[in-house]
């Protein structure tokens, strides 16, 4: 039980999971959302290679078959040309896997799982979905016990049209907090990726989505309220204006009362390192510099 979601972007992609894994009665806590970044080592060690590469994903159903299938897929893009043939490679190490376990399982007892996988590679990227060994490219996608709610907030908030990744990224810790709050088998940490075509990708900073949530948790509430107010007939034009404009005005006052509490959390740690050098972060927590030393890979491959 889960809920993870995927948006293709106007400028890269963003992808979504909850932590909460349930096995019966019993409930912990996982990771389901993996980011990988290049660059890596050529295969003959030489030198770097797929510096602008990046690749997300997570899945819904078997963990352990999960697992296996995340491992696999950066192992099967990072020395890829280009990203149509990253792509290629993932699906057809996709069906690969289903019909190297599909031998060993009895007929029906294979493991499934629901995959949402990005793929970033210089100024391109995309989106896709793997249903089984079904894969298909998707402009918005979601999985998981909580994708009918994620699909409502979607529809209402994001339409036909794409939004950028920041946008998204709101929108993904929107989807991720209401479905923690109401639907059963959603919850623990609000894991989001965002894989973006003219700056460095990865996993979104764990205090940036802690704020998001309280201050959405807030605003949730208020602009619920403005929706009533505005569509109350019986009072005056003039009254409406006023309760809306108080409204807005308490909605600028926590959102920068939010802001300044996450700066306060990022005084202590706002470096991070990053193959043993330090790099600068940008809001949303990603380094500002992508292209760290050959010897500095090297330390860091397995």
């Amino acid at each position: 039980m889960t809920i993870i979601a995927g948006f293709r972007c106007k400028d890269g992609i963003v992808i979504c999971a909850d932590t909460q894994e349930t096995l019966g009665p019993a409930k912990r806590s996982v990771s389901k959302l993996q980011c990988f970044n290049g660059p890596v080592l050529n295969q003959d060690l030489t030198e770097l290679v797929n510096h602008d590469l990046s690749l997300a994903i997570c899945g819904a159903g078997d963990g352990p078959f999960i697992d296996k299938i995340t491992n696999q897929a950066w192992d099967a893009v990072r020395y890829v040309s280009d990203i149509l043939e990253a792509a290629e490679r993932i699906e057809s190490m996709i069906k690969e896997t289903y019909q190297d376990f599909g031998q060993i399982y009895q007929i029906g007892s294979c493991p499934h799982a629901e995959l949402i996988y990005g793929i970033k590679m210089g100024s391109y990227s995309k989106l896709f979905q793997a249903t089984g060994p079904i894969v298909n490219e998707k402009d918005y996608v979601s999985s998981g016990i909580g994708h009918y709610l994620a699909d409502f907030l979607t529809s209402k908030m994001r339409g036909s049209n794409r939004l950028t990744v920041r946008q998204s990224l709101i929108l993904a810790a929107y989807i991720l907090f209401q479905a923690k709050e109401h639907v059963e088998g959603c919850g623990g940490d609000s894991h989001i990726a965002v894989l973006r075509e003219s700056e460095s990708s990865g996993m979104v900073d764990f205090r940036l989505i802690e704020h998001l949530n309280e201050y959405l948790r807030i605003a949730d509430r208020y602009t619920g309220e403005m929706l009533l107010t505005a569509a109350d007939f019986s009072v005056s034009n003039a009254d409406v204006s006023k309760e809306l404009s108080e409204s807005v005005s308490l909605l600028a006052y926590l959102r920068e009362r939010e802001m300044e509490r996450l700066a306060q959390d990022r005084q202590f740690e706002y470096f991070a390192k990053a193959l043993g050098i330090e790099y600068p972060r940008d809001d949303l927590g990603l380094p500002t510099k992508t292209k760290p030393s050959a010897s500095q890979v090297s330390e860091d491959q397995p």
